[in-house]
């Protein structure tokens, strides 16, 4: 089935929120990588979604702000792609959620079975500036930008950024969480440091030679509870 129109609303609705979360100081960096280096880590009933006829991966850094169900903030840097249901509907999956809360990370391992793992995720902000920086037992990666402009998203830019769901393995059972939050307002960036030490090579992923880069101030989003796919 062909893939969902993109969309900067979320297309469903959301009648019942399992979690609130503020997401704020977001540094998105993509780029493209062949199918094949990920098709074996997505969950089942997905496949690669693609643009400009390739799959793409990304880092971004954020500091999380959990309002529910319970109340906690910390930093933290995830690697991530793209993919689509065999209904065409898209969304996100994570390879790794590195986080600076180990209680949040406990939860989330344990009732979610969602791949974060407790890390030094450190963020950093000058006028210009932001920069993220995780350490896990050696393991790590570092990315910084510079801030700039507000710009009007491409067709790659939305292709990135209007994901609406996340799809996932509980028990060995893919699912799906929806998530709901308003537009992204996005800034221009310029890339001044990425280097991994591990984080993305544990995944057979290569680091970016051109990645688009975007920085985004806030936003809030809402998560539904998840259903089977």
């Amino acid at each position: 089935m062909e893939p969902e129109p993109l969309t900067p609303d979320a297309p469903h609705r959301m009648r019942c929120s399992f979690s609130k979360q503020s997401w704020s100081d977001v540094v998105f960096a993509h780029w493209p990588c062949p199918e094949q280096d990920i098709e074996a880590l997505l969950p089942p009933r997905t496949r690669p979604d693609l643009f400009d006829g390739t799959a793409w991966v990304g880092v971004v850094g954020l500091g999380m702000s959990v309002r529910s169900p319970l109340r906690v903030r910390f930093a933290e840097l995830n690697v991530r792609t793209f993919a689509v249901d065999e209904r065409g509907r898209r969304g996100l999956v994570f390879f790794s959620l590195e986080a600076s809360h180990s209680g949040f990370v406990r939860v989330a391992r344990t009732v979610g079975r969602l791949p974060y793992r407790s890390a030094v995720v450190e963020c950093s902000k000058t006028a210009t500036e932001t920069a993220y920086r995780v350490d896990r037992s050696g393991v790590g990666l570092v990315l910084r930008i510079r801030r700039g402009g507000r710009v009007a998203p491409t067709g790659a830019d939305r292709f990135l950024t209007e994901r609406w769901r996340m799809f996932s393995t509980w028990y060995r059972r893919p699912i799906e969480v929806p998530v709901a939050h308003e537009p992204w307002a996005l800034d221009s960036a310029e890339l001044l440091d990425f280097t991994d030490t591990g984080l993305l090579a544990g995944f057979g992923l290569a680091p970016p030679s051109r990645p688009v880069v975007r920085f985004a101030s806030r936003v809030d989003a809402r998560f539904g509870l998840p259903v089977p796919l």
